[in-house]
């Protein structure tokens, strides 16, 4: 038997400055970032609506371009006209992410991961990034988030620490299916965490990739302060919110 999926919610307090989201990401963590692209296309309203209703918090967009990894996938088109009360976190999987940032900071991206290893210029993707969410009047800024593939060193991060709000963790190469979270990922992170603290600085970390029920305990182990998950949410034969109580029961 199920229990509830169970997330704190937003208040508009949290919502005011880019400080005061990281402090509420930081206060019951982890919160989960739901993978819209694992929803059926044709009824990605109904699954907001739904995903909403389930009290989650946090909508993850995969955006692929077909030549930093195999897939390709709706863009910032997708994000602007999601009409939706969750934060849009947005996922660039892209050649370079200078090119897109400009279309996604219009979507009204409320989070936005940039990968180094597609970056040409990380730190002016980064420097782009440091603006208010589009629409939001209080002037809050967007999250800044560097993703790292499985076989990228965390010393690529050394450089824009002070530039970043969140660091995500990938389990999965972009675009290839297989893999989770392992001891592997576990090291990765916790030496992460011991550079930053080097260095004065604490990011969110976020971990994405092979999340279901039987691995989503195993990340939260890693004590990260989000975790992503779309087709263990969206999978066959139960309903949105039983999926969502399954994959977090045993954290």
């Amino acid at each position: 038997m199920t229990t509830g999926f169970c997330e704190a919610p937003l208040a508009a307090a949290d919502l005011q400055t880019r400080e005061t989201l990281v402090a509420w990401f930081r206060r019951t963590a982890p919160h989960l970032s739901v993978g819209l692209m694992a929803a059926d296309a044709m009824a990605y309203g109904a699954s907001v609506k739904t995903l909403e209703e389930a009290g989650v918090n946090i909508l993850h967009y995969d955006v692929m371009d077909g030549v930093f990894c195999p897939s390709m996938t709706s863009g910032a088109g997708l994000v602007k006209a999601t009409r939706t009360r969750m934060l849009k976190d947005v996922h660039l999987m892209v050649k370079d992410a200078l090119d897109h940032i400009p279309a996604i900071v219009a979507a009204g991206a409320d989070i936005v991961h940039v990968h180094c290893e597609g970056a040409v210029h990380l730190h002016r993707a980064l420097v782009a990034l440091d603006t208010p969410v589009a629409g939001h009047e209080g002037g809050r800024k967007i999250l800044r988030s560097v993703a790292l593939n499985p076989g990228t060193p965390i010393e690529m991060l050394r450089p824009v620490l002070h530039q970043l709000e969140m660091v995500t963790f990938l389990a999965v190469d972009p675009g290839w299916g297989g893999g989770a979270p392992d001891e592997v990922l576990a090291g990765k992170i916790n030496t992460f965490r011991k550079m930053a603290q080097e260095a004065g600085v604490e990011p969110l970390i976020s971990i994405d990739g092979g999340i279901k029920a039987q691995t989503y305990p195993i990340a939260a182990a890693m004590k990260p302060d989000m975790i992503v998950s779309g087709s263990a949410v969206f999978k066959d034969g139960q309903t949105i919110a039983d999926n969502l109580a399954e994959l977090t029961r045993g954290a």
